[in-house]
């Protein structure tokens, strides 16, 4: 097979054509040559008549030995260069274009001949290099693509040049050995992963509100991944946790977790004096992201340790100067935080306030509406002071942000994107202020926890996928408390039943966890209410039944539309076991695990 290249675009200032030695260049441009007429410039003189005048001495000599003698040695000035004048422009583009037949020094016109003033060495078709140059600045100004290589004033860009390095055309993907990691097809993917799937999840309520899928630091993965090129400490960390990730989000084996983390501790350790304080940050957070997501939280915890001295180091957090590193470990924490069911170990800074009031009119949505339709019977449990003034105070909130996250796609363009990162912090904060929270009572602890899984599973992309099976136990355990008198539920039996269901919906699918929260859901009364619901519509499957209650609560069809299905599903089950009649919801495969 022969071989094959990645091509690597220049400007017309550059110095080289690129890092590899002339072996590799020679090999490079001569593929890129191959197969294509070889133009060069008609307004060159100096090249168009050296070619010219070898040209004229072949056919010449091919006429008459004499003559051609003759006229090298003793003609009149004029004549070459009249006859020159003479030809058709396609005969002068063929000797533009043929190469001598004898690669050997041929004799020179006589001095005699008036010769055309010659331009300067360093210059094409009356442009120096200078001009050259600004005339490439000017052309990528214009939005045109990369410069080519051999830059002449007419040339053209090739149809199929390569548009950046990521245009890769060989077995090797880093064929001028510009990165620290070798850049074998398992690296590149995970480097791809980090670039398409994991950056956009972390603002995942901002990018699946704004147009496009947009979101603030978009642009700031793939510069990320270059500067990681240079740094073998920080791709081995990035690796890290993007195995790590892969093997217990996606749940797909054998990505090398281990193995990228180990040599990330060793390159810390090796090159920590020489690493600056941004880098050491941006280790840090990714070690701590993958020590996270494969539970390991001690370890996580010692790396949010030394971050945190480093943000000292810069007067604290808010003295960071990149702001994106920021709001990665915010929400990274945040996350963390969540799944041990602990207060945050970061403050979080970003919480933007109530809509209306921090929105320019120019940019909300919609003029204030009336919020009492979401989560009605929650927020009528509320007005009657079932729940505490802390809770109170959350539910409203959380009621204006599913208004805002429901309603972003229908303002223009600039107010959509001013809701999107509305929405991204909002609930951060909204999550960050119930982590700190603490209730005694089983059933004020239960709606705090209930709430926080709900927020998580449907503003967050690690919700359904991760964070919740791993909170619902922990909600399990919050209800199994002997505590857990009866009369705490009085009044609430119905609130009980959403938070029960949030449980269930949480849950890994076919796990013990899951089959708890459905034994409970019958006996707290889920059966009754489906078969007193269907006696009056004999025309709702269970589904429909579950969905009407759930959006007397809170609910958000777009993400939890499977898994409510899924609970359906189950509870046509247990009905059916149990010599119940119901209206079936439509059947869906048990055995395959339900996610967003």
């Amino acid at each position: 097979m022969s071989p094959r290249f990645l091509f690597v675009n220049k400007d017309a200032g550059s110095a080289s054509l690129t890092r590899s030695n002339a072996s590799e260049q020679s090999s490079i441009n001569s593929h890129v040559q191959r197969g294509r007429k070889h133009n060069r410039s008609g307004s060159n003189r100096g090249r168009y008549n050296h070619q010219f005048r070898q040209s004229f001495i072949r056919e010449e000599s091919n006429t008459s030995t004499d003559s051609s003698k003759t006229s090298l040695t003793s003609t009149d000035g004029d004549s070459s260069y009249s006859a020159a004048n003479q030809e058709s422009s396609e005969e002068r583009d063929a000797i533009a274009t043929t190469l001598p037949s004898h690669p050997r020094h041929t004799r020179r016109v006589s001095r005699a001949h008036p010769q055309k003033p010659r331009l300067p060495k360093n210059s094409v078709a009356g442009v120096d290099v200078s001009e050259r140059y600004e005339l490439a600045k000017q052309s990528a100004a214009k939005g045109s693509s990369a410069v080519l290589l051999n830059f002449a004033e007419n040339s053209k860009q090739i149809a199929d040049s390569p548009a950046d390095i990521t245009q890769v055309i060989s077995d090797s993907l880093d064929p001028f050995g510009q990165s620290v990691v070798k850049l074998d097809p398992h690296v590149a993917k995970l480097c791809s992963y980090f670039c398409e799937k994991y950056h956009p999840s972390v603002w995942d309520a901002e990018s699946r509100t704004s147009p496009g899928g947009s979101y603030t630091y978009q642009n700031s993965a793939p510069a990320v991944i270059r500067r990681a090129m240079q740094n073998e400490v920080e791709m081995n960390a990035i690796l890290a946790c993007m195995a790590a990730r892969i093997e217990n989000v996606d749940l797909i084996p054998g990505q090398g977790t281990d193995k990228y983390m180990g040599n990330a501790l060793t390159a810390v350790r090796r090159r920590f004096s020489s690493a600056s304080k941004h880098q050491l940050l941006l280790i840090i957070f990714h070690l701590y992201a993958g020590e996270a997501y494969r539970q390991n939280y001690a370890a996580a915890k010692i790396h949010m340790r030394a971050a945190k001295a480093l943000f000292a180091s810069w007067g604290g957090l808010g003295q960071v100067p990149d702001p994106c590193v920021k709001e990665l470990f915010i929400i990274g924490d945040g996350h963390m935080s969540a799944v041990l069911l602990e207060p945050c170990d970061l403050p979080c800074e970003y919480d933007p306030g109530p809509y209306w009031t921090v929105t320019p009119p120019a940019l909300q949505l919609a003029a204030e509406p009336n919020l009492s339709s979401i989560a009605p019977a929650l927020q009528a449990k509320i007005a009657g002071g079932y729940f505490p003034d802390e809770l109170a105070e959350i539910v409203k909130e959380t009621v204006e942000c599913v208004w805002v996250l429901t309603n972003a796609a229908a303002g223009s363009v600039e107010a959509t994107k001013n809701a999107a990162r509305w929405v991204q912090w909002r609930h951060a904060a909204i999550r960050y202020r119930l982590l700190a929270m603490k209730f005694s009572n089983t059933c004020h602890e239960a709606l705090r926890v209930a709430l926080l899984m709900w927020i998580l599973t449907t503003m967050v992309v690690l919700g359904l996928r991760r964070l919740g099976y791993l909170i619902a136990p922990k909600l399990q355990a919050i209800l199994q408390r002997q505590s857990n008198a009866q009369t705490e539920w009085v009044g609430v039996t119905d609130v009980k039943i959403w938070i029960l269901s949030v449980g269930a919906m949480c849950s890994a699918v076919d796990s013990e966890v899951e089959d708890w929260f459905l034994e409970e859901l019958f006996k707290t009364g889920l059966g009754k209410l489906v078969r007193k619901a269907q006696s009056t519509h004999p025309d709702l499957d269970s589904f429909e039944v579950l969905k009407t209650f759930q959006e007397k609560f809170f609910y958000h069809d777009p993400v939890q539309h499977l898994r409510l299905k899924r609970l359906a599903y189950l509870v046509d089950g247990r009905m059916r076991n149990a010599g119940l009649d119901s209206n079936p919801a439509e059947p869906i495969n048990r055995s395959v695990p339900i996610s967003t």
